[in-house]
Formats: C-alpha cells, structure tokens, sequence
C-alpha cells in the first residue's frame, strides 16, 4: 500500500468505500454489525456532502433532469430507511418493554 500527503478525493474514497462494502461477506453477528457501521458511516458523510453541496447553492448547478433523478433516488432510498429504521425500532421498543412517550404538550419549543 502505498502512502501519501495528499488526501483523497471524496470521489476517490467513496469509490473505496463501495468496493469495501460490496466485497462484504458477513460470517458472523460481529461481521454484520461492522458491516452496518461502515454502510452507516458512508452513508453519513455522503449526506453531510449532500447538505453542504444544500447550503452553498452547488445544486443550483444541476438541470432540471439531474435535480429529478437526484431527489427521485435519494427520495426511494430515505423512505426505505427510515421505514428500517421505524421497523426495528418498534421492535426493539417492544422486546425490550419500552414505551415511546408522548410529545410533552407543554413545551413551548420542540
């Protein structure tokens, strides 16, 4: 492996990190759960890239056609892991007898 004082370019990286998920082959439990962090924290830097690329206008770049497939893509993929996400969390709320509370109607900022 070969060293240098450059850094990567994002490109460059998450082209590493989707090879290093794809090449995952989970054989236990402890596989799987390393295999989920790093989905999770690929995931994680790309939508802080995402929300940057928000914040300084970039996606103004884009045209109409690029901005559909873009939200159309990221639309599908947000739906299915926060429906994930609602899934086993009831679940574990449920295995482990906890109980979501309520909103605390009193407050005056959420």
């Amino acid at each position: 492996m070969e060293f240098s004082d450059e850094p990567r370019s994002w490109v460059e990286e998450a082209r590493s990190r989707i090879k290093r998920i794809e090449d995952l082959s989970p054989k236990d439990r402890l596989d799987m759960v390393y295999g989920i962090g790093l989905c999770c924290s690929t995931l994680a830097k790309s939508m802080q890239g995402w929300m940057q690329w928000i914040g300084n206008l970039s996606l103004k770049d884009f045209d109409q056609l690029e901005l559909e497939e873009i939200f159309g893509i990221i639309k599908k993929a947000t739906v299915q892991l926060m429906e994930l996400d609602i899934d086993k969390t009831e679940k574990y709320e449920q295995s482990h007898g906890l109980r979501q509370k309520a909103p605390n109607q009193n407050r005056l900022v959420s």
